[in-house]
């Protein structure tokens, strides 16, 4: 025991201090769904893929609406979309107390 606790003391603590130090995310790892917005277009083969039903595409008011509590992070959408505008984003949104400040429905609309 005093082997470990003399290791401790020259190593550090083996811990991060969270709200500071935060732990870089994985390269692998599966975020959040992001689109190029401008690039889309409108095909719907995102919506049509994705097992949760979190994303809706229309294409007469050219429309995209994800809803991102639904969503599972599956990256489906990501792989099916002919133009590459949807990613996953790895970086992890911070945490709210609300729902509608969490941005739960991401909504885009063609003017």
């Amino acid at each position: 025991m005093a082997r470990v606790v003399l290791k401790n003391l020259v190593q550090g603590p083996v811990t991060r201090r969270y709200p500071r130090v935060v732990r870089p995310g994985f390269e692998s790892s599966r975020g959040r769904i992001a689109i190029d917005y401008p690039r889309c277009i409108h095909c719907g083969a995102c919506s049509r893929r994705c097992p949760a039903n979190a994303i809706i595409v229309e294409k007469e008011p050219k429309s995209w609406r994800i809803e991102h509590f639904a969503c599972v992070a599956c990256g489906l959408c990501v792989r099916v979309c002919p133009v590459k505008c949807l990613r996953m984003e790895t970086a992890r949104p911070k945490a709210v107390r609300f729902a509608d400040l969490a941005g739960r429905v991401e909504a885009h609309t063609s003017a």
